[in-house]
């Protein structure tokens, strides 16, 4: 004896639609012609666009149908229980098990089916206008706010596409179930958005038979409710991604530039010159100097010949100092003849001199040589005080020829 593993009839994804399903349907739309529910027939059946693809999108199909026959419900996620309601007579449906494959229809003698409502053919998929804060692809990715998670749209189809429609790409449900006598109880508990503090979870009581016929349907309002949420906590992740790249992006303050004033200082040739502000060392030269604006600046001024002088001075104000009144006095030296040759001594140091150009000595005692041809030699010591300028005449006697 041979056992033959019967072939498993196709499951309600794949499976063609029926022709008692196709009954059914016509004997729905028979019944809301002509009455309120007729153009929410017409709503339903173009909200299903693919009821023709099998026997799973159909029944989906005549599950919506059949649940605008069911008296409205309370918000789904209030605790309180719906009052029951009265459905139409379902549809018995073949039960999905393994059974001996179906003898065929003798060929050219079709099925006969009812004629379908005219409002029933299937319809192209419309393009679903881009969500709001959707990234633009176009953009550069530098300047895109960070990829978010989007709400599949939910699909009435069945329980756990309705479930489906309710979680956003990683999202989680916690689903409770309760029995107490003969009512069960159902708790949808979901995990928060970013940014969603509480959410309400969905909880329901009824008998079985009526979740069986009614869950789907009387879950769609808390679906849109956690949709708005999402979208709201969506759109408070953006603005803080925005604030975020916008503090990020904002130039550094540039540095308050330090406040100066001008010190213009002169003094001999070869002066060299040493500022002290606050402790702190303050490079100075002969000419114009920017030193810290405010405090008082300590100036050294060092000369070979002219020794070393120091001044105190405010930088509060733009000023002005002459070194040179310090490090000694200016000398003019007229000498008749006029082309005699002078110079100034002090000690070791020996200071050329023409007539009738001042020139800068250092302050002590100085004495004068002239010397001309045909002239007798002439010499004067003089006394230099600091600041204070003079003049020196000096006339060389001629001397008598000799041949």
């Amino acid at each position: 004896m041979t056992y033959t593993q019967p072939r498993p009839v196709p499951s309600a994804q794949h499976a063609p639609i029926l022709p008692d399903d196709k009954a059914r349907a016509a004997q729905l739309w028979e019944s809301v012609k002509g009455t309120a529910l007729e153009d929410d027939f017409r709503r339903v059946s173009r909200e299903h666009p693919d009821k023709d693809a099998s026997r799973m999108h159909y029944l989906a199909f005549l599950a919506d149908i059949e649940g605008l026959f069911a008296a409205p419900e309370a918000a789904p996620w209030e605790a309180t229980p719906p009052a029951p309601v009265t459905q139409p007579a379902p549809v018995t449906q073949p039960a999905l098990v393994a059974q001996p494959e179906p003898t065929p229809e003798p060929e050219g003698q079709p099925a006969p089916a009812a004629e379908p409502a005219p409002e029933l053919e299937a319809q192209p998929d419309a393009t679903p206008a881009p969500e709001d804060g959707a990234a633009d692809p176009g953009r550069d990715a530098q300047d895109a706010p960070a990829p978010t998670a989007t709400l599949a749209a939910p699909v009435h189809s069945g329980l756990i596409a309705q479930l489906a429609g309710l979680l956003a790409d990683g999202g989680e449900l916690t689903f409770q179930l309760l029995r107490v006598g003969t009512d069960v109880t159902i708790g949808i508990f979901p995990k928060p958005h970013p940014g969603e503090t509480a959410p309400v979870p969905f909880v329901l009581t009824e008998t079985p038979d009526w979740m069986d016929a009614n869950l789907v349907t009387a879950m769609q309002g808390y679906a849109g409710a956690r949709r708005d949420a999402f979208s709201v906590a969506q759109q408070a992740a953006q603005r803080q991604q925005a604030a975020n790249k916008k503090a990020t992006d904002k130039p550094a303050p540039t540095p308050a530039k330090a406040k100066t004033s001008v010190l213009t200082l002169k003094a001999a040739e070869g002066t060299t010159l040493k500022g002290t502000l606050g402790g702190k060392d303050v490079p100075l030269v002969v000419g114009k100097n920017n030193v810290p604006l405010g405090g008082t600046l300590e100036i050294t001024a060092t000369h070979p010949t002219f020794g070393e002088v120091k001044k105190t001075l405010g930088t509060h104000l733009n000023k002005e100092h002459d070194f040179t009144e310090q490090q000694g006095a200016r000398v003019t030296v007229n000498v008749t003849p006029q082309s005699a040759a002078l110079e100034a001594t002090k000690g070791d140091t020996v200071i050329a001199l023409h007539h009738g150009i001042e020139v800068l000595l250092a302050p002590g005692t100085w004495v004068v040589n002239a010397q001309a041809a045909e002239h007798a030699t002439a010499n004067q010591t003089i006394t230099v005080k600091a600041g204070k300028p003079q003049v020196i005449e000096m006339t060389l006697k001629e001397e008598q020829r000799l041949f």
